[in-house]
C-alpha cells in the first residue's frame, strides 16, 4: 500500500486591487477603446480561474514626466488608492526622454541624455520611496522604455540605442531595491516592429503593441503565482 497523501490544497483565489499610475501608456493613448495594456490585462485577469476579483483604478495621464508623477503621488485620492492596493502598474520615463529630444533637437549631445537620466533616476528613486512609504507590500510592475524613434533617427539609432539601454539598466537596478517589484522589458518588443506595433502618431503603441505589453505583464504576474 502506498502512503496516503494529504489531499492537495486548492490554491486560494486571488483578489487584485490594482492601481495604474504614470503617463499616456498607462492611460492607453493609441488604443483608448480598450484602455491600452491596463484594460487588456484587467480583462485577462478577470478570466483567470485563480482570480476571484479585480478592482482597478487608473491614474495614467498623457504627457506626465517623472516630476509630474511625484506631484500626483501627493494627491490624497492617489495616495489612498496606493495604500489600499496590492498591485501597481507603472509606466514613466518616456516623456523625460522625449524632453531631451525636444529641447536639443538640432544639437543633441550624449551629455544632454546623461544629465536628464540622472534627474530621472533621482525622481524614480523618490517615486518608489514614496510608494513604499504608503504601502510596503504592494507588488510593483514597472515597464522599461522602448525606442519609438526608429523610423526617424535612421543612422542616429546606433547612438541612441546605448543611451536607451543605459536608462533601462539604471531603472532596473533602482527597482530591484524596492521589492516586491518587477521590471518588464519592452525595448526588444518594439525593436524592428515599430511599423506594426505603434499607433499612427508613431509614438504610442497601437492595440497590437499594447497586447504585447499586456502579454509580458501577464507572464510576470503568473510567475508570481508559481513563486508562492
Amino acid at each position: 500500500m502506498g502512503k496516503t497523501t494529504a489531499p492537495k490544497k486548492k490554491p486560494e483565489k486571488l483578489t487584485y486591487k490594482i492601481v495604474a499610475i504614470g503617463d499616456s501608456l498607462t492611460e492607453g493613448v493609441g488604443d483608448l477603446d480598450n484602455q491600452g495594456y491596463v484594460g487588456a490585462t484587467t480583462k485577462k485577469l478577470k478570466k483567470e480561474k485563480r482570480v476571484k476579483k479585480v478592482e482597478i483604478q487608473d491614474f495614467g495621464h498623457q504627457g506626465d514626466t517623472s516630476s509630474d508623477l511625484l506631484k500626483k503621488l501627493k494627491q490624497p485620492q492617489v495616495a489612498h488608492a496606493i495604500k489600499q492596493s496590492n498591485t501597481i502598474f507603472l509606466t514613466i520615463g518616456g516623456n523625460d526622454l522625449v524632453y531631451v529630444f525636444r529641447k536639443n533637437f538640432l544639437d543633441l549631445h550624449q551629455s544632454d541624455f546623461s544629465n536628464q537620466q540622472k534627474v530621472f533616476s533621482d525622481h524614480l528613486n523618490q517615486v518608489f520611496t514614496k510608494i513604499r512609504r504608503l504601502n510596503p507590500n504592494t507588488r510593483i510592475y514597472y515597464f522599461g522604455l522602448y525606442n519609438p524613434f526608429e523610423d526617424y533617427l535612421g543612422r542616429a539609432n546606433k547612438d541612441f540605442i546605448p543611451i536607451l539601454n543605459r536608462w533601462n539598466t539604471k531603472s532596473e537596478s533602482i527597482i530591484s531595491k524596492y521589492k516586491p517589484a518587477t521590471f518588464i522589458q519592452t525595448s526588444d518588443l518594439f525593436k524592428g516592429n515599430t511599423d506594426k506595433l505603434l499607433y499612427t502618431d508613431h509614438f504610442h503603441p497601437n492595440k497590437k503593441g499594447y497586447a504585447e505589453m499586456s502579454a509580458r505583464l501577464m507572464d510576470a504576474i503568473k510567475r508570481n503565482w508559481h513563486a508562492h
